[in-house]
């Protein structure tokens, strides 16, 4: 398995996600209820080595969005919301919320 580069390399498509990952600033797309278990997520990407720190907790639900050859995933942060990226050559970009309608 390749190593995973962490979140300081990686493009977020909405800056008010980076801004909640990198200074904590909150902001209404993201429900209060949510920010906790969100920011644990977001953690998990930062500190993933390879794939299998993404498939462990099973409670991500690590999957591969179709269609397949435009590499984009997701870990579950909960039964509304994922977090959606593009992943290719140990490089996680195109990082983004979604609230499970997965338009990429």
């Amino acid at each position: 398995m390749d190593i995973i580069q962490n979140l300081t390399n990686t493009t977020f498509k909405d800056k008010w996600l980076f801004e909640f990952f990198q200074y904590g600033t909150k902001h209404k797309k993201i429900p209060t209820n949510l920010e906790k278990v969100l920011l644990r997520k977001l953690d998990i990407l930062d500190n993933a080595k390879d794939e299998r720190d993404l498939i462990s907790p099973p409670s991500n639900n690590f999957e591969k969005l179709e269609p397949k050859q435009k590499n984009y995933y997701s870990i579950r942060v909960n039964k509304q919301y994922r977090l959606v990226f593009h992943y290719e050559n140990n490089q996680i970009n195109d990082l983004f919320l979604d609230d499970h309608s997965y338009k990429i």
